[in-house]
């Protein structure tokens, strides 16, 4: 593997609270995305997402190029279950949560469960979740009513009633985690996965990879094009629900609406 180009950022600008994680191995590259948290608790002083996604990563670290895609998946959940054991007592809002797209150059595979993207050579993949796709529209609605009766964008901006508005809504998804059907979605929660939802994909020698989390809304050939997309949401959609419908804005004095990772590299 020759890596081109690798980077990761905080939304709030910060690696401290990143909940995005970028492991480049001897034999492996991952991107983990901590979901973002929906309840209170925290987990040794940090999210829920922070804490899921240092917990896998530090998995990662070890020796698990040779295991299979199941294998890997599966004991990824099941040491996210171990770091939770001490709280199940917990409501489900309050576990913490990742997906992960890993590329393994003993396989010379792409594994993706969750809602990380890929491209190869030029083809993208974003595993985006039809769930999200509703409470993004949903969210837009309230926003253009609220926006239709007079509300001011900017004290919008401050107090963001669209994702107040679909609250309930994030809570609601969790009934189709790891579920088939229209609204199901593969995410890393400790409970088991659904081995039919690991997205699996082949690569060649000399083929170019791009790994990365969905903190990127569309998924170009090079970093600098992606921050440029990037970089024009920010500046005219910067609330993320007309030009690119999101869950969440991005929030007065953040970088971005998520946190992002990234890695481009050539099997």
């Amino acid at each position: 593997m020759k890596i081109i180009e690798q980077f990761l950022c905080g939304k709030e600008g910060n690696l401290s609270t990143c909940e995005d994680g970028l492991i480049i191995g001897k034999h492996l590259i991952a991107v983990l995305d901590g979901v973002t948290s929906k309840g209170i608790h925290l987990w040794n002083g940090k999210t829920s997402g922070f804490h899921a996604k240092e917990v896998l990563a530090d998995y990662l670290r070890q020796d698990v190029e040779k295991q299979s895609a199941i294998e890997l998946m599966r004991n990824l959940d099941r040491i996210l279950h171990d770091s939770i054991e001490s709280a199940e007592d917990l409501g489900c809002e309050e576990y913490p949560r990742a997906v992960i797209i890993i590329y393994n150059d003993f396989y010379k595979e792409i594994w993706s469960y969750g809602d990380c993207q890929c491209r190869i050579n030029e083809d993208v993949y974003t595993h985006s979740k039809k769930i999200d796709e509703l409470n993004a529209d949903l969210r837009a609605f309230y926003l253009e009513y609220l926006i239709s009766q007079g509300a001011d964008i900017k004290e919008l901006e401050q107090n963001d009633l669209g994702r107040k508005g679909i609250q309930t809504n994030l809570i609601m998804q969790f009934a189709f985690e790891n579920k088939l059907g229209c609204f199901g979605y593969p995410v890393l929660n400790g409970m088991g996965i659904e081995e039919s939802m690991i997205k699996c994909y082949s690569v060649t020698e000399g083929d170019t990879v791009i790994l990365a989390s969905d903190g990127y809304p569309v998924l170009r050939k090079t970093l600098k094009e992606c921050e440029k997309e990037l970089d024009y949401i920010r500046q005219n959609d910067s609330m993320c629900f007309r030009l690119f419908r999101s869950t969440k804005g991005i929030k007065q004095g953040n970088a971005s609406f998520d946190d992002r990772a990234f890695c481009k590299f050539i099997v």
